[in-house]
């Protein structure tokens, strides 16, 4: 007759939060976990946190934080917005996909180190579509598709779009993959964006480095700013009487706001054990050049919920 017996260890799941350049921070937190010897046993994302919850689970989150340490604003544009014939998103997405595959590689769901899931949304229907197999890259795309901005992904009849618009921070997918503790990672929290934007990317401007460059990408370089100011110059009265909010502004604002209320209502129903709120609400979800701010502060919201963290799953 056994008098004792060893308690199963508490298992630690981790929901990453949409909130597109803002979602840099999970970065900072996940640094921290594993700091702490804190790797968790299971991860979901939304959006953004779809993104960087597939590289943690493939052990890739290095390579994603060296890239985005990086990255401006300009080379975001470059690296990233394939812009297609305006039908269902004016941006096509193969950019990412091709991004991601290099950083993450051809991996299957089925065969990550960590169990991971990803949030999309089907966008005839609104229903909350869960994805838990089949290449990670598919999953991830889908996620990361905001309606408008990129076009569907389709997937088995369905077309997917941005999972924000349905569960930005996914608790309760965290629970059903079988997690005891779940630390949830909410980007929408604290000030919202009000202004003071950073300036559109100059296309004409040689990138560093690329002194030495050929005529005749130079001459591309003179045509595309030339363009870029004749397509400037009818928005400039504009843009100088109302200078506080750029497109992306409003667009991210108007984003965030729905993910926030969504949010609260589902977080009620279902809280996590461990809120983690980096304080990147001044950060435009197009600012990616922002990313050693928004590191940073994951680092240090993760820092501060540590005792807890260890609390719950000693309990």
């Amino acid at each position: 007759m056994r008098l004792f017996s060893r308690r199963a260890p508490r298992r630690l799941g981790l929901a990453l939060g949409s909130g597109g350049a803002r979602g840099l921070a999970h970065l900072g937190v996940i640094k921290v976990l594993r700091e702490e010897g804190l790797t968790p046993h299971v991860v979901a994302g939304t959006s953004m946190g779809a993104l960087v919850g597939a590289a943690i689970a493939a052990g890739k989150e290095h390579e994603i934080e060296a890239f985005a340490l990086e990255l401006d604003l300009k080379g975001f544009v470059m690296q990233f917005l394939d812009l297609t014939f305006p039908r269902s998103g004016l941006v096509d997405g193969g950019k990412i996909t091709r991004f991601l595959r290099g950083k993450i590689g051809d991996l299957r769901m089925e065969d990550l180190d960590i169990p991971f899931a990803a949030v999309a949304t089907e966008i005839r229907s609104g229903r909350e579509v869960v994805i838990r197999s089949g290449p990670v890259l598919d999953a991830v795309r889908a996620s990361i598709s905001i309606p408008g901005m990129f076009t569907p992904v389709e997937r088995d009849g369905d077309m997917l779009v941005d999972g924000g618009l349905v569960d930005p921070v996914p608790v309760g997918l965290v629970r059903e993959l079988g997690a005891d503790v779940v630390v949830a990672v909410d980007l929408n929290h604290g000030r919202i964006r009000t202004g003071d934007r950073p300036e559109s990317p100059d296309l004409s401007a040689p990138e560093p480095g690329r002194d030495d460059e050929p005529e005749w990408v130079a001459r591309i370089r003179t045509r595309m700013g030339a363009w870029q100011d004749t397509l400037k110059r009818p928005f400039q009265a504009w843009a100088e009487a109302a200078p506080s909010l750029g497109l992306f502004d409003v667009l991210g604002n108007s984003i965030r706001i729905m993910e926030k209320q969504i949010t609260e209502v589902r977080m009620a129903q279902d809280p996590p054990e461990v809120l983690v709120s980096p304080h990147v609400g001044h950060i435009s979800f197009m600012e990616f050049q922002a990313a050693r701010e928004c590191i940073a502060e994951g680092v240090e919201a993760a820092r501060a919920a540590i005792p807890d963290i260890r609390a719950r799953l000693e309990r």
